[in-house]
This record gives structure tokens, sequence and C-alpha cells, in this order.
């Protein structure tokens, strides 16, 4: 008998230390997250951050973070404040405006329908919707818009995003944004693209499946919500409510923009509920991709979708800009390892979920500032620390010699772009000609280079015809070459060169020149000039940002979006007179354009 209880004494010793021990471990990579933030590619001995140095180096008041750790939610905290005003720390109970993560969720509970019969994924939206009908088009006679379209972002749907509504405005219905009429501030939802090409997502396609699940099910969205997803998957802090609740308000984190002011109204509204209106807490949305994670693994057969289904949710089903796409969710194939994802982006929020398919790992970070860099230096952390596969690249820096990089400097171009390495104080350097700042060019192994804010290898490769020397970027991923760049004449330049150095006129003439040559070179389309107009817009060069805009309105003087593009750096740099001129022009062009004809009539009752 005593010896039975001193075996037993032991046994529950050892269990205490076990347990101990877990805590411990989960402890020490708790801190280790905190202070492991990192660039996009990490050096081995690179110093690395910590949460709040980067909370204060982006200005973001508040985060919440949940890891997801074999196959459990393995610990959520919160960081900072939810408000500036009341300083009222943020928990892991603080709700966030997660916006486009919502659509991972919708496309969950549409998919439930699919489960439950009501809903097939190839047949004709129009068959199920009953207060509304998706407007036929050129892009619909010879095939129809589906369910499955609507939720891969390939139905040809021209609304990417919606704006959402301040506190102090009309909010419209369902019905009034599908059709694009006064209150709402978007455009009508309407098929303007070829089905299944590669498309931008599209936050109109999700609002037809709101409309289209309402119908079937002759519910309001939020209710269906409830029943379809949060209750069965016990997300029972978060909700699909377009107002919030007085239980929800002393909770829910308030807005901040880039400047750090504050939104009006401390959040936006979006009716769009689908898309943009989901509030949650972080461990709630762990909670989901769990989840997923555990149908997959035939561990949930009575708790929410199919395994075949959840499956399909994430095999990509399009590509877009973003990468391939399933139903509800990005996905990503790092070296053979399979991760799901879906961020969230509205006025003054910024969150993303990311997940390993297979091996029960992931995390959720949620923010009050839109300021995706800070999220994705936190799921590095996260990687480090919890050693995910292949999530992003880790090197060993080697030394380089004199001679190469005698060899490799010099000016490179692919398709109008154009990059220059370059030794300035005995370090190797790489520049973007557009960029302010450049980057140090760290070599890896005997044949590649890397930049710690990408992700690509570099290498240098003599072309086997003329012996010119090409710089090549790798796919990291896969090993394919993504772009071929040819090392330049001294003499030869660009038109955006001559911009670059102030002249105008030159670079004008240049660019009619090579338009006239070659409408398609790359860097003279009508896209691409709006991109880079846009791209110094967000730096705050503004001279280059109207500059930019100035010359595409010269170059397609038949374009209201360039006309638009040219009035809203105007907005910024107080030119409101001009920026009136401008989008009145823009509207000519297109009257039927909804978010235009809203700025103007703000803008001259300003006046």
């Amino acid at each position: 008998m005593k010896n039975s209880i001193t075996i037993l004494f032991i046994l529950i010793l050892f269990q205490s230390c076990a347990e101990e021990s877990n805590t411990d471990t989960t402890i020490d990579l708790i801190k280790k997250v905190e202070n492991g933030l990192t660039t996009r590619v990490y050096i081995a001995g690179d110093s690395t951050w910590s949460i709040e140095e980067r909370m204060k180096h982006y200005g973001i008041p508040g985060v919440s973070i949940a890891v997801i750790h074999n196959g459990k939610v393995a610990w959520s905290k919160g960081y900072g404040i939810m408000d500036k005003e009341s300083k009222v720390p943020v928990t892991d109970k603080t709700l966030f405006q997660v916006s486009t993560i919502g659509m991972s969720l919708t496309a969950y509970g549409a998919l439930r329908l699919v489960d439950q019969n009501k809903v097939t994924l190839s047949e004709d939206i129009n068959s199920y919707l009953k207060s509304w009908k998706l407007p036929d088009s050129e892009f619909t006679k010879e095939e129809k818009v589906t369910v499955k379209n609507l939720l891969s972002h390939s139905a040809g749907i021209n609304v990417h995003d919606f704006q959402g509504y301040s506190t102090d405005v009309p909010v419209p219905t369902l019905i009034e944004v599908l059709n694009g009429t006064p209150p709402a501030n978007s455009n009508p939802i309407i098929v303007d693209k070829t089905l299944n090409e590669n498309l931008w997502i599209s936050a109109g396609g999700y609002t037809i499946i709101q409309q289209m699940m309402m119908d079937v099910e002759g519910k309001k969205f939020p209710e269906l919500m409830n029943e379809l997803v949060l209750q069965p998957l016990e997300m029972n802090n978060s909700g699909f409510n377009q107002s919030l609740t007085t239980e929800q308000l002393p909770i829910a984190a308030t807005g901040y923009l880039r400047d750090g002011s504050m939104v009006k109204g401390k959040r936006h509204i979006y009716p769009e509920l689908a898309s943009n209106g989901l509030w949650a807490t972080a461990e709630d949305l762990a909670k989901f991709v769990v989840n997923i994670q555990q149908t997959l693994k035939d561990n949930n057969r009575n708790k929410g979708l199919s395994k075949d289904i959840t499956e399909l949710m994430l095999t990509p089903s399009s590509k877009n800009r973003y990468g391939q796409y399933g139903l509800g969710f990005s996905i990503y194939n790092k070296k053979d390892e399979v991760y799901f994802e879906h961020h969230g982006w509205s006025t003054g929020f910024y969150s993303r979920m990311t997940a390993h398919r297979d091996n029960g790992y992931g995390v959720v970070v949620l923010t009050n500032t839109p300021l995706p860099a800070f999220v994705f230096e936190v799921f590095r952390s996260v990687a480090l620390a919890y050693k995910w596969d292949n999530y992003f690249p880790v090197h060993k820096e080697m030394e380089i010699e004199q001679s190469l990089v005698d060899k490799i400097t010099g000016r490179y171009l692919a398709n109008g772009r154009i990059v220059e390495v370059f030794q300035k104080d005995n370090q190797l350097l790489y520049k973007n000609i557009l960029n302010v700042k450049a980057e140090e060019l760290i070599k890896v192994s005997d044949s590649s280079f890397v930049r710690r804010n990408s992700s690509r290898l570099m290498q240098f490769k003599p072309n086997s015809e003329n012996g010119t020397l090409n710089l090549l970027y790798i796919n990291s991923n896969d090993g394919t070459i993504a772009s071929t760049f040819v090392m330049m004449d001294i003499d030869k330049k660009e038109p955006v060169e001559f911009l670059l150095e102030g002249d105008f006129d030159k670079a004008l003439n240049a660019y009619r020149a090579l338009k006239e040559h070659d409408p398609t070179y790359p860097t003279a389309t009508e896209d691409y000039l709006n991109d880079l107009g846009y791209s110094f817009f967000r730096e705050d060069r503004m001279k280059l940002s109207q500059d930019v805009f100035k010359m595409n309105m010269m170059l397609y003087p038949d374009s209201f979006k360039v006309y638009e593009s040219y009035a809203e750096a105007c907005v910024k740099i107080g030119e409101i007179d001009l920026a009136i001129l401008n989008y009145t022009k823009s509207l000519e062009l297109n009257p039927q354009n909804n978010r235009t004809k809203n700025t103007l009539k703000e803008l001259q009752k300003s006046e």
C-alpha cells in the first residue's frame, strides 16, 4: 500500500512538472513572438524588433493576437489601447472591425447551404435571387454567374471595395447598394468583365451572396450567420450586426487613419455585411481557422461544413492579382507547404489571418489602423518562434568578392522598369530608380542574392546569345524566373527618368514617341501610369504624383479615370478649384460614377 501511494505521488508530481513545463514553454514562445518582429527576409544574426517598438514606429494604438499551435488556440493577447481618449487597454475580448475577413465566414455560411442541398454551386445566381436580380450584360450571354463564381471572385463583378458610411450620414439599404442608388456611395453592381478571367477581389460579388442567402432562407443576414457559422463554431463574441449593440460598444476598438486621426464617429457603418460587416475577436477567428483545420483531418464530422466542401474551400478556383483564390480564402503554395489566409481592410482597421492547411498552426492579428506592414512583421515573428515550414525565407550571409561586385554593378532594364546595383561605403546596394532609398544586397549562395524586403532571390547570369549580363528575379517558392532585367547602356534613358529629373516636357515627348511606336509598352499604358502616380501619392511625393497624373491626362484625354486621379492629388495639396474642374471633367466622361459625384458635391459644399 505504501509503495502504491509513493508511485501515485511520483506520477502526480511528474504530471505537475510537465504541466508547469508546458506553461513555461508557452510563456517563452509568447516572449519570442513579442520580440521577434523582422523584415520580409530574415538573415541569421539580424536584430529584431518588439511589438511595442513597431506599434510606436507605425503609430498603431491597439493590437490583438491569437496564435494557433497543434490544432488548438494556444494563446490570445491584447496590446496597446482600443481608444486614444479613454486609453482603455486592448484585451483578448476586444472587438475589431475585421471587414473583408468576413468574406471567409460568408463563404462558409453559403457553403453550408450547399451542404444542406438548398443551393448548388453551378446554378445561375438569378434563380435564387428574389428581391433583386443581377442584370444581364454582354459578358453573361453565353455563361451565367454562379455561386461558385461569386465566392471565388471570378464573376467579373465591377465593385472591388466599399468605403462604408460615417455615423452621421444616411445608410442605404442593401437593395440601394446593389442598384447604386442614393444614398449609396458605390456604383451599381454589374458584370463588366469576362467570367473566369484574372480579377481583383470583389466585395460587390459577396454583397450578391448576402442577398441570395437572405432570399433563400427568408431571414436577416446576421441571424443567418449566427445559425450557420458563429454559434456552431462557438464564436460567441463576434457578430455581423450593422450597428454595435449596447453590450458591444464598450469593448469595440476605435478606428484610426494612417495619419493618426480618429475615424469620424469612431468607425464606419457597412450595410454590405457579407463583405465588410464582421466585428470579431482574434480568438474567435482563430476558432474558425481551427475548425477548418480539424474538419480537413476528419475531426469535426458533426460541426459545421462537411470535409468535402471544406476541401473545396481551399482548392484554388480562380487567380487574381493577389494569387490563387479558393472559395473564401487566398491560397499560397510555399515550396509545397499550403497556407490559406484572408485580410480585412476598412476605414481605420486592418486585420489578417493565416494558417497551414495540414499542420495545425496559424495566427490572427487585428489592428485599429490600416497598416499591413506591421501585421506581416508579427506573422513572421510567429513563424520564427514556432518554426513554421517555409513560411518566409531565412538565410545565412556569405562573403562577396570585389571582382564579382565590379562585374554586376550597373543599371538594368525590364519592360521600362529600371533598377540599379551599386557599391557605397563597401556595401553592395540595390535600388529601383523610382524609390528614394537603396537596399543592401546580400549574398546567400554561390549564385544568389537577396534583399531583406523582398522574398525573391536575385541572380546575375550572362545572356547566352549576346553575352549581356542579365539580372534574374527568382520566385523563392518554386524556383521559376519571375522577370529578367538586362544591363543597360550608360547613355540610354527611359521617359520616367526625365520625370524624376524634373523635365516634364522632355518626359512628355518621350512618352508620346514611345506610345506611338508601341501603344502596349508596359510603362506607357494608362493603368501603369495611374498606379505610378498613386505610388508617389502614398509616399507624399506630390510634385511627382501630380506630374504623372497630368502626363496621363495628356496621353489619354478620353479616360475619366485620369482626371479623377489628378483631381484627388489636387485635393491633397489644397488646390480645390483645380480638383473641382477635373472631377467635373471626369463626371462628364462617366456620368454614372457615384463615387466621383459624391466627392464633387462635398467639395462644392466646402467652397
